[in-house]
Parts: structure tokens; C-alpha cells; sequence
């Protein structure tokens, strides 16, 4: 529907003002150079947190290949399998310092080899401590 109000009368034209003159343009304000700070692309490692990655994924391989032998011991694989045959083979050198401290029980073809336990511990608690050496010789050159 249409509503019968009139429209709102036009605005009334500006009077000629004698103040609107001319002016000099604007400038910005005049740019100061502050530095800026570099950014690094990666942060920066030192050689001690090398060292102890380093030293942590050498004990990653070690216990995945010592954890792999222990569950395809206690699941009876085939030791004649390819790829069971090179786990043996590859983990017999980690295990054999410990060989013989408990009893190996076995039920049918399952064996719960101890001796491979064992070595998953003493290992990660030889890597934990070359890693605490490696920060304490670190803080140590870093004082002096």
C-alpha cells in the first residue's frame, strides 16, 4: 500500500560561504624508521640437544626392534618367516648380554622371553643417562 504522506521537502542549497578557500595540501605525517627485529627462519639447536636427540632415536630403533621380537616370541611366529627371521637375527646382538639372568617360560610355542624385557629397560635407562650427562657437560661449558 501506498501511504499518503508527502515525501520530505529537499534540503535547503548551502549558502555561499566566503570561509571555503583554498588551502595547502595535506601531508602524512613525516615517517620515522624504527628497526625491526629479525626473524629467524628455524629455530637454532645446540649441539647437546642434537646429541640427546640423536641418542634418543638410536634407543627408538633399538627398543622398537626389542618390543617386535618380544611379541613375535610370545604370538609363536616362524622363525623360518623372512621377515621374523631378520628380527631375531638383528635384536639376538641386544639380547644376548642378558641372556640366561631369568628363566624363559614357554607354554606350547609362546615364549616369554625375560631376557628381552630386561634389555628394553637397561637400555632406555642408559640412553636417559647419556642424555643427563650430555646437559650436565653442556651447562658446564656454557658457565665457563
Amino acid at each position: 500500500m501506498l501511504s499518503n504522506q508527502s515525501p520530505a521537502p529537499p534540503a535547503p542549497p548551502a549558502p555561499p560561504s566566503e570561509a571555503l578557500q583554498p588551502t595547502a595540501p595535506i601531508r602524512p605525517p613525516a615517517l620515522t624508521y624504527q628497526p625491526v627485529e629479525p626473524i629467524q627462519s628455524r629455530p637454532t639447536v645446540s649441539v647437546a640437544e642434537r646429541a640427546a636427540m640423536i641418542t634418543y632415536l638410536v634407543l627408538g630403533i633399538v627398543e622398537a626392534l626389542l618390543i617386535t621380537r618380544v611379541i613375535l616370541k610370545l604370538l609363536a611366529a616362524n622363525p623360518e618367516a623372512g621377515f621374523v627371521r631378520v628380527i631375531y637375527d638383528r635384536s639376538a646382538l641386544f639380547v644376548a648380554p642378558f641372556q640366561g639372568i631369568f628363566p624363559t617360560p614357554a607354554t606350547h610355542n609362546s615364549v616369554l622371553e625375560l631376557s628381552s624385557l630386561v634389555a628394553i629397560a637397561v637400555y632406555a635407562l642408559i640412553a636417559w643417562g647419556l642424555v643427563r650427562l650430555i646437559a650436565i657437560f653442556s651447562r658446564r661449558q656454557a658457565l665457563s
